[in-house]
């Protein structure tokens, strides 16, 4: 009689935890970029930053991206030679959407022109990339 009892009990959990998992929706499609800044640099990165987000609120209004700066462990981060790092971040509602979003940007002159100048002050090599859905 217990067995039976438990299994119901079971069954009834099971069933609730099914319904709340079909209420939710999926997260926004997060993509992330560190990058080493290169010594010295920090306020020309930071400085080139605030342009590029600048423009592309500007220009995308739709767009979300972020920059910030500090120091995160990665691949490229020594943990006894920190070095300072910046990370763009930003949210699409699918990768399909963040493909577009970059096609689009490398059309624009003015983002082509903040990302060569980037090159003289962050490490590209340094770069990693991550993907992620956000949870709800």
């Amino acid at each position: 009689m217990r067995t039976v009892i438990v299994a119901v009990a079971l069954l009834g959990i099971a069933g609730a935890a099914g319904a709340e998992i079909a209420l939710q929706d999926e997260g926004a499609f997060v993509f992330r970029r560190i990058c080493n800044i290169q010594p010295g640099r920090n306020a020309a990165a930071r400085a080139l930053a605030r342009d590029m987000v600048d423009l592309v609120q500007r220009n995308y209004p739709g767009a979300e991206m972020s920059v910030q700066t500090g120091r995160w462990i990665t691949g490229a981060q020594n943990i006894e030679r920190p070095v300072d790092q910046i990370l763009f971040s930003e949210r699409h509602a699918d990768p399909e959407m963040r493909r577009d979003f970059s096609e689009i940007l490398m059309g624009d002159d003015g983002f082509r022109a903040l990302q060569r100048e980037l090159a003289g002050v962050i490490d590209f090599v340094s770069c990693t990339e991550t993907q992620f859905r956000e949870r709800r």
